[in-house]
């Protein structure tokens, strides 16, 4: 599954992706199983409402399956498990794997509308919402996840200043404080100059990369409260940098994270994701173990005084 639910999937499709994997899609067959309704019968001929009759093997819906060109992922529908049948799509060629799971939402949708509001639409109309959804799709992925990577160079072992216009934010968390999280966040100019300096405490048992990741989260959200356009995103942590870059979402508690942050970034004219090593990311990396005062503090156009040198030794090293 996780090659047709990717990460450039819009939200909704994809949570009604897992919900038909997962077996929880409220068709009529499972809400008369749970006791909530009387009625377990298809809206459309009568029959019981499945999971594959309602998507794949109602009459009303045959036909659509045939004339969108999809019919051939059908195989085996009536006997296989839902998540088998969605993983076996992996094996198609993208823009068919694109245009069955577009339809199967939109007949999802028609289903819907045929329960609550008893409307009936031409299959034409429908085949055209499919074609728009996918080109809609395309140009909100490409919006949101069109972010660039540092590309195949070697990640920098020093901190390096932004081009001119550009604002960078790096950031770390720390776990040092056992039943704390603490993150950091600072922005620079071209200069070297510090814009601001942001830290957060917070009760919490997080993985580090999550950890990691909700930094990278907050800095992406102050960026947008201090109004910048073209930010450079820069972290220790190659495993996110590497997963953002690529828009590699699923569905564990850190995509939840990752996905917030693409979503989130959609606001910037350019994003560049760059992975530092730890001794270029020292000052975010010394922020993040401050104790603040309450739950979050920020300095603007400076910097904490215990943190201070390591951004005078960046500044230094700005232009090697």
């Amino acid at each position: 599954m996780g090659d047709v639910v990717e990460g450039r999937s819009v939200y909704k499709v994809r949570l009604f992706l897992w919900r038909l994997c997962t077996g929880t899609l409220p068709t009529r067959a499972l809400l008369h199983y749970r006791h909530m309704i009387d009625n377990h019968c298809c809206p459309w001929c009568g029959e019981e409402e499945t999971v594959s009759h309602v998507l794949f093997l109602c009459p009303r819906v045959t036909k659509l399956w045939g004339e969108s060109g999809c019919a051939q992922l059908l195989e085996g529908v009536a006997h296989k498990p839902m998540k088998e049948i969605v993983a076996s799509w992996a094996r198609a060629e993208k823009k068919l794997q694109r245009r069955a799971v577009m339809l199967a939402w939109c007949i999802w949708m028609e289903r819907n509308a045929k329960v609550f509001n008893n409307a009936n639409t031409a299959n034409s109309i429908i085949l055209a919402r499919v074609r728009r959804a996918i080109d809609e799709h395309d140009m909100y992925a490409k919006k949101i996840y069109g972010v660039q990577s540092g590309g195949g160079t070697e990640s920098a072992k020093t901190w390096k200043a932004p081009t001119r216009g550009v604002i960078k934010l790096n950031c770390d968390a720390s776990l040092a404080c056992e039943g704390w999280v603490g993150l950091g966040v600072v922005a620079r100019d071209c200069e070297g100059q510090v814009l601001f300096a942001a830290l957060r405490r917070v009760r919490a048992q997080w993985p580090v990369e999550i950890a990691e990741g909700t930094s990278l989260l907050m800095a992406v959200r102050l960026a947008k409260r201090f109004g910048y356009e073209n930010v450079v995103l820069e972290s220790d942590s190659q495993v996110l940098i590497s997963r953002l870059s690529k828009a590699m979402v699923y569905f564990s508690d850190l995509d939840a994270v990752l996905e917030d942050i693409l979503m989130s970034s959609s606001c910037f004219n350019s994003l560049v994701l760059s992975h530092v090593k730890r001794e270029g990311n020292v000052v975010a990396h010394h922020l993040a173990k401050i104790v603040p005062f309450g739950i979050e503090q920020i300095w603007e156009n400076h910097s904490p005084v215990k943190v201070e040198p390591y951004v005078f030794m960046d500044f230094l090293s700005k232009d090697e």
